[in-house]
């Protein structure tokens, strides 16, 4: 069925988010207390606590909440409540999902939660979790095309994206938790089978992308980074080809609690549902045929911080949010990023839309690591960028940046201090990211990191050299460090390198 419009009015967003804005969220396997901060259009967890308490188990066959979890639950919602105050969070949102809104005593549970906090608890239907899980995919991946599956502990929600546009919707009762306790291997089997070969909506989106959202869907994501040995473990968008998703779902589904106790990367409290969240993706797998399965580090809860921005904030870009934001408060001198962008653009003029995007990212950012002992600028900021919570960029494009960015502290690109990012780059990335970290090298030495020098400034290329063109009110600002570096940037190019000083007029 399609999103419904009946939403409208709980997602419609006031002028400013009221951050920092917190989400106690209460799964079918988890409950968490997420806190976040500035940047507005791409909140930054301050604060992320969870404690699984399985409130979903055996809810299949009894109708009602694990006993023992729900103790554990109130318990944690409790702190939670408590921290929050403390912590002066403007605005506190307790949500309940499957489990709780399946569950014969949920109500009475919701009850208990309400006398216990004095907060209100908002029990989600399954087409809100579905929507506010599918807001969270595109609050970092804003042209998300395909279908967004998030697995719970008790429900499967599947909502069909293009773009900014939420599509079709259902959820699913397939929650590791739910299906547990089924009888053996080919009844849980041929049960998921039922329920999404029902969905006659998936064969539309057949060849486009899955984007794989839930605790146990990352934990799979997890597991494959750490039997691959990437350099890089951040989950949001580290994509795997279908075929490589299925064989290794295959492998995990098989596996028993023992044999996973001995697999690298594989959390201690994910044992048990693991096999059966490898099952549910592999079995959709076959029937909605991706091109890839996209992890997403954001869901349901940032989907709710997502539908507090209006429609202007949703369409800024997250990456470049999120520098800005970076540079506001770490740049010596203000955000120029723009500007160092607009200057050394001329040497990059054959750069994909996606390139001028990273470049300026990378020029927002270009000051960022100044704080630091000079000795460990390009290191500090390479880790920084390498593991900054951005959105809008793949594992490859994170690398280039950060390697981008130490380049313009070191000078080079191959240091082997910077093997995690260049290891997931090809030989011509690596150019680039050396290119334009040499170019941003010398605008920042010209122009201090401060506004407006280089406004008067230009560099190009010129025949067969590289030409850095200063304006005579600019004169004394030649010396040898410009020299070196335009030196520098010239070699990088296969250029000789030429610095003139322009006649006043």
């Amino acid at each position: 069925m399609a999103v419904a419009q009946s939403l409208a009015k709980s997602v419609s967003a006031p002028a400013a988010s009221p951050l920092p804005f917190g989400v106690i969220d209460i799964g079918s396997n988890s409950v968490r207390l997420v806190v976040f901060g500035e940047p507005l259009r791409m909140p930054t967890g301050m604060f992320n606590e969870k404690v699984l308490c399985g409130l979903g188990r055996g809810l299949g066959q009894t109708g009602a909440l694990d006993s023992d979890g729900a103790k554990q639950a109130l318990a944690a919602i409790r702190r939670f409540v408590v921290l929050a105050r403390r912590m002066d969070v403007r605005a506190l949102q307790i949500v309940a999902t499957a489990a709780v809104r399946d569950a014969s005593n949920g109500a009475d549970f919701v009850a208990q939660i309400e006398r216990d906090t004095g907060e209100k608890v908002r029990v989600l239907s399954g087409q809100e979790e579905a929507t506010y899980s599918a807001y969270g995919v595109l609050s970092g991946i804003p042209d998300a095309c395909g279908v967004m599956g998030d697995l719970g502990g008790g429900s499967l929600e599947l909502v069909a994206l293009d773009g900014h546009k939420l599509g079709d919707s259902i959820t699913l009762p397939l929650g590791p938790l739910r299906i547990a306790n089924l009888d053996s291997y080919p009844v849980v089997k041929a049960y998921i089978d039922e329920k999404i070969g029902g969905v006659a909506w998936l064969k539309r989106w057949k060849g486009k992308s899955l984007y794989a959202v839930g605790g146990s869907w990352r934990a799979i994501a997890r597991v494959h980074m750490a039997q691959m040995h990437s350099p890089l473990h951040i989950i949001h968008q580290y994509t795997l080809a279908r075929t490589e998703a299925g064989d290794f779902t295959r492998l995990l589904a098989k596996q028993s609690r023992e044999s996973l106790a001995r697999v690298e990367g594989v959390p201690r409290k994910r044992q048990d549902v693991l096999p059966l969240a490898a099952l549910v993706m592999r079995r959709l797998l076959k029937f909605l045929e991706p091109r890839d399965v996209v992890f997403s580090a954001n869901g349901l809860r940032e989907g709710l911080a997502y539908a507090l921005l209006d429609e202007r904030q949703r369409a800024e870009d997250p990456l470049l949010a999120t520098c800005r934001h970076m540079a506001e408060r770490e740049n010596r001198f203000g955000d120029h990023g723009a500007e160092l962008d607009r200057f050394i653009a001329p040497l990059f003029e054959r750069d994909t839309a996606e390139r001028k995007r990273l470049r300026l990212a990378a020029s927002i950012l270009a000051d960022t690591g100044w704080r630091v002992h000079p000795d460990y600028r390009g290191e500090q900021s390479l880790g920084t960028i390498l593991h900054a919570p951005f959105g809008a960029i793949t594992q490859s494009e994170r690398a280039l940046l950060a390697l981008t960015v130490f380049t313009r502290y070191v000078g080079t690109a191959s240091d082997p201090i910077a093997a995690p990012a260049w290891q997931l780059l090809n030989v011509e990335e690596i150019d680039y990211a050396q290119r334009v970290g040499l170019a941003l090298r010398l605008a920042q030495t010209l122009s201090a990191g401060v506004p407006g020098i280089l406004t008067d400034c230009k560099l190009r290329p010129n025949g067969n050299s590289l030409l850095l063109e200063l304006p005579a009110q600019h004169a004394a600002l030649d010396g040898e460090a410009v020299q070196r570096r335009v030196e520098a940037l010239g070699k990088a190019f296969n250029r000789a390198a030429e610095l003139r000083v322009l006649k006043a007029r």
